[in-house]
């Protein structure tokens, strides 16, 4: 099985979210520190989409691509971290349904 792959995803999300990537077998901290990177950003992200839609609406800006591509990213973090939680949900039910 090669984990390579899931190894650079972590780098490449945690550089998304402002980090470097915790270092190999730094445990449930570096998996925490991950996932608040992760919200952060998408929080971020919400906050700037609703700015730029505001400044829009009050006419403080008139380029309605860039207000459209901030709603973009922002979907697009929203759905990210929706992903993780659904993954992480189904991994703790598998876990918790396997028998001792």
């Amino acid at each position: 099985m090669d984990v390579s792959s899931v190894s650079s995803v972590a780098s490449k999300g945690a550089a998304v979210a402002g980090q470097s990537a915790p270092p190999a077998g730094s445990g449930t901290a570096g998996f925490s520190r991950l996932l608040m990177g992760f919200l952060a950003s998408a929080s971020n992200q919400q906050l700037h989409s609703e700015q730029a839609i505001a400044n829009l609406a009050a006419g403080r800006a008139d380029n309605l691509h860039n207000v459209m591509l901030s709603m973009a990213k922002a979907d697009l973090s929203f759905h990210l971290v929706l992903e993780l939680r659904n993954r992480l949900t189904d991994a703790y039910r598998e876990v918790m349904s396997m028998q001792i």
